[in-house]
């Protein structure tokens, strides 16, 4: 990561000054490894470490803070996410605690991968409601308007645009009857193993609204770079009791509208002078594949 710029260093310093006070805001600034959407810094106050999460380049433009602030108030009676000390929607800042003895989801341990699925479905079937609505289609068209022009004119594009839209009509009745919060960035960076802690909690509800529960197996899947057997045994960990195969076909669905998603993303960013190396390139991989795959599944239905 990149030193903060004088800018970033005042405000961090400032906020944690208001929060714990004079001392605190004169420590050290330690970068954390740099998020894909925000850059986050570790401090310590009163003996405590804590994580100050900073807005990354252009995030004004994807992120709804005051529907953030709304999931983590749902959230705050639950224990599934991490404890928030302040979060703030202008300019967007979080502080959280920060846990020792902790590390992220493997996605290629089976039986971590089971824990975060289990905790996952958990969290789904507490049906929480009362912030926006994220349907994936809706996002896709927003990030093209945020993408260079350029970007969405060849050819390839354009096809692969065309057949992940057609799957919309599949999917739309299961968008708007299953309408309980989701996560949507439930990749396993985002599920943190704490010791002495049976579940992991699931952290960084930045993206998080109102869609079908299968759209967060989806994304654990397509940030994991899984193949289709993969993908198979991940679907099983969330339905242990076993699955048919409509619930395969929204999920693959999913895993297409969300890597055509990501793409827009990325090339937003990279527009901005952020890069991620090989990720841009496997979303679109898995919304070229998935597209074909998920339209041949909804045909034989």
């Amino acid at each position: 990561m990149d030193s903060m710029n004088e800018a970033q260093e005042q405000l961090i310093r400032r906020t944690i000054r208001l929060h714990f006070g004079q001392s605190a805001a004169k420590g050290i600034l330690l970068p954390l490894k740099e998020g894909m959407t925000n850059d986050s810094f570790l401090f310590t106050a009163d003996g405590k470490k804590y994580i100050f999460r900073c807005n990354g380049e252009g995030t004004e433009r994807l992120i709804d803070r005051e529907n953030e602030k709304a999931v983590y108030e749902l959230l705050s009676a639950t224990g599934i996410t991490e404890r928030i000390v302040a979060l703030s929607t202008q300019p967007g800042y979080k502080i959280s605690r920060y846990y020792e003895h902790s590390h992220v989801c493997d996605p290629h341990n089976a039986e971590e991968v089971a824990s975060c699925m289990a905790a996952l479905r958990s969290f789904h079937e507490r049906r929480l409601r009362g912030v926006k609505v994220f349907d994936p289609f809706a996002e896709l068209l927003f990030y093209e308007t945020l993408m260079p022009a350029e970007a969405r004119r060849g050819s390839t594009y354009i096809a692969v645009r065309e057949r992940v839209l057609s799957l919309r009509s599949f999917v739309a009745p299961f968008l708007a009857e299953a309408a309980t919060l989701c996560h949507i960035d439930a990749v396993s960076d985002n599920f943190l193993f704490v010791e002495g802690r049976e579940r992991p909690y699931l952290i960084d509800w930045e993206y998080a609204g109102l869609s079908d529960p299968l759209i967060d197996i989806a994304m654990f899947a397509i940030y994991a770079d899984y193949c289709e057997e993969e993908t198979e045994q991940l679907i099983a960990a969330y339905f242990p009791e076993g699955f048919d195969a409509l619930l395969r076909a929204r999920v693959h669905t999913y895993m297409a509208v969300g890597g055509l998603l990501w793409y827009d993303w990325s090339v937003y960013k990279s527009s901005l002078g952020v890069t991620f190396g090989s990720y841009e390139e496997n979303q679109f991989r898995f919304a070229k594949e998935y597209a074909v795959k998920a339209r041949k599944e909804w045909e034989m239905l």
